[in-house]
């Protein structure tokens, strides 16, 4: 699958030659193109759509205005969408007397993603766009990301990119408490346990949230974040940045980025880029 930050530059035709996109007739490279891909920055209007859920049901944007509305872009061979879907599912059946709603968006076979949505157990609508259609016009090519929606139909903050950055829009739109973020972050804790990195590295992790749990409840989780982590690195958020070749970009968002880039308003913008109110190509002439 192709994401948004993927250089495209050359195709294999059949007899094995290379043929430069760049020079097809009327073909325009990635950097050469006006089309946007770094998401639509706080405070753009929407784009309105109506599209069909997995059971055919017409779904509206239209029809949540005065609500907020957390819009997450997905696709049903994307392992970290995949990743992402039981936290919605559990935000999403807390969430009470709190009005914000959650739309998916996805692409592909009908059949396919109404399987998934049920193995899920979402209770949202998941609709469905006609390839890149929708995310074209909320300028990213690329999952899992979101857009929360503010009550007048205006993007609420910039989109969110990844499953950590995501499950941070999750906290904060649907305020969970602390009993909730303990069960949250037992799971968290038991996934990296299990996983392969080293058990030095992961033990050090599950210490991090531990602790950032705990003394968040007190409105200490910067000391806690900072005390788990180890020398050579830099608490951000409940991150830890290497100090050699890494820089805390966005603590609200746990977000490191690499000294080699820019950080453009609490993102990482991509090789090339520059910050001029957000991540722009940088044009040569």
């Amino acid at each position: 699958m192709l994401t948004n930050d993927q250089p495209i530059n050359t195709i294999r035709a059949e007899m094995g030659t290379e043929i430069s996109l760049s020079k097809l007739p009327g073909r325009k490279s990635l950097t050469e193109s006006r089309i946007e891909r770094n998401g639509l920055s706080a405070g753009t209007v929407a784009p309105e759509f109506t599209l069909p859920d997995v059971n055919g049901v017409p779904i509206s944007l239209e029809k949540y205005r005065g609500r907020r509305v957390l819009l997450v872009f997905s696709d049903p061979h994307c392992g970290p969408c995949a990743e992402l879907a039981p936290h919605l599912v559990r935000t999403y059946q807390r969430r009470r007397e709190i009005t914000t709603e959650i739309i998916v968006v996805t692409r592909g076979d009908v059949e396919e993603n109404r399987q998934k949505a049920e193995a899920y157990g979402f209770e949202f609508p998941v609709v469905l766009q006609h390839r890149w259609k929708l995310s074209k016009k909320y300028g990213i090519f690329a999952t899992p990301v979101a857009f929360v929606i503010a009550e007048d139909g205006r993007t609420a903050r910039d989109v969110a990119v990844g499953v950590d950055q995501i499950r941070a829009v999750l906290h904060e739109e649907f305020l969970h408490t602390a009993v909730e973020r303990f069960i949250d972050t037992r799971e968290d804790i038991s996934r990296v346990l299990s996983s392969p990195i080293p058990r030095r590295q992961a033990f050090r992790i599950a210490a991090s949230m531990a602790a950032g749990a705990l003394f968040s409840v007190i409105g200490m989780q910067k000391t806690a974040v900072a005390l788990a982590c180890s020398t050579g690195y830099t608490a951000c958020g409940t991150a830890c940045c290497s100090n050699s070749n890494q820089i805390c970009c966005n603590a609200t968002t746990n977000t490191c980025c690499a000294t080699s880039l820019v950080c453009c308003n609490g993102k990482c913008c991509l090789p090339g880029q520059v910050c001029n109110g957000s991540c722009t190509q940088q044009f040569q002439l």
